[in-house]
């Protein structure tokens, strides 16, 4: 239900005597010192704390560490969005402060997602926010860079109330439609159903994710890893597939990753913590007409705002101005609509 953490490198945290930061203000001091400290001892000035990118992933998950809802929540009996609470605002001074001192690359609002990770792999940055299991691909590009590169994931940020939280995913992923006009008998669904029925099986769901055992993939005390003399074909044969997979191991009863890197290992292992510190959406459940047809409008309305307040080019002012462009816009709507069916399904 959650991935996030931090990919960190852990070389440069044992330069300058920095152990894994267990709440904000440790890992403040982790970004400026991986600013300031010269953490790849070349004695230039030639480094960054923290790498972002064009969307606020980044921001809610430290807003998340803060105590900020995840985008809805409840306020004195009411559903309101993220940024109307005061810990959002918190969240929006501690991330201006890391790009007021320098602390993350200052074009992150422009910056795609190769940029961001190629400023962590080419040793620039020392600090990618994002999903942990990301961290053997990334030190496999590093290390073409940089042999001697250290990685490491970290999951447990504490707030300023000493309490850990996590954003978690909604849930579900996407949907199947099939359309009428392909599919015109209820034999033919059931049939395609029945396909996807048999990827639910331990059977199905390995031929999807892992291919044929002893050509794709070997099975490592328990667990599926990809044999790697065969890697292309795996890539090619198999990987294009994966992402029809329905469910997961809880549920379709296929193997889990082995994986001969430590901390692809422990980036499963802190899913797993994760999900005792997860922080749901309760509008996942919910529906709004308004949010359906105005949400990409109203997205970029708060998000353009918070980058905004970020760079400093507006103010605590100039945000509740957006606020209130925000609900002109139809957010007020969506608060009424997520409200009333909340109070329905009570």
């Amino acid at each position: 239900m959650s991935r996030q953490g931090l990919i960190y490198r852990k070389d440069w945290a044992d330069n300058l005597g920095l152990e894994a930061p267990e709440n904000l203000d440790e890992l403040y001091e982790m970004l400026r010192a991986f600013t300031e400290d010269d953490p790849d001892g070349n004695g230039e000035d030639d480094t960054i704390g923290l790498t972002d990118r064009e969307i606020l992933g980044t921001f809610e998950n430290i807003a998340t560490w803060h105590g900020a809802p995840n985008n809805w929540g409840e306020k004195d009996g009411q559903l309101l969005p993220q940024f109307m609470f005061p810990e959002y605002r918190e969240a929006m001074d501690y991330f201006k402060r890391l790009f007021d001192n320098g602390y993350i690359n200052k074009d992150a609002p422009v910056t795609s997602k190769i940029d961001q990770q190629e400023l962590f792999k080419n040793g620039t940055a020392g600090v990618y926010i994002g999903t942990m299991g990301d961290v053997e691909s990334m030190y496999q590009d590093a290390l073409a860079i940089n042999p001697e590169v250290v990685f490491d994931v970290h999951n447990y940020i504490e707030g300023p109330d000493g309490e850990y939280r996590t954003r978690a995913i909604p849930g579900y992923g996407s949907m199947l439609i099939f359309p009428k006009a392909a599919v015109e008998t209820e034999e033919e669904l059931q049939g395609i159903l029945s396909f996807f029925d048999y990827l639910m099986t331990p059977e199905g769901a390995n031929l999807l994710l892992w291919g044929v055992e002893g050509e794709h993939y070997e099975v490592v005390d328990g667990k599926g890893k990809v044999i790697e003399e065969n890697r292309d074909a795996f890539n090619r044969e198999i990987l294009p597939y994966t992402s029809l997979e329905i469910g997961e191991p809880e549920t379709n009863g296929r193997y889990t990753g082995f994986f001969d890197y430590e901390p692809r290992t422990k980036a499963d292992e802190l899913y797993i913590d994760n999900n005792d510190y997860l922080v749901h959406d309760p509008t996942a459940s919910l529906e709004s007409e308004t949010w359906a047809s105005q949400s990409e409008t109203l997205t970029q309305i708060m998000t353009d705002a918070t980058y905004q307040y970020f760079l400093g080019q507006i103010d605590d002012d100039g945000f509740d101005q957006a606020i209130d462009k925000w609900k002109g816009a139809g957010g007020t709507q969506v608060i009424e609509e997520y409200n009333q069916q909340l109070q329905e399904q009570k």
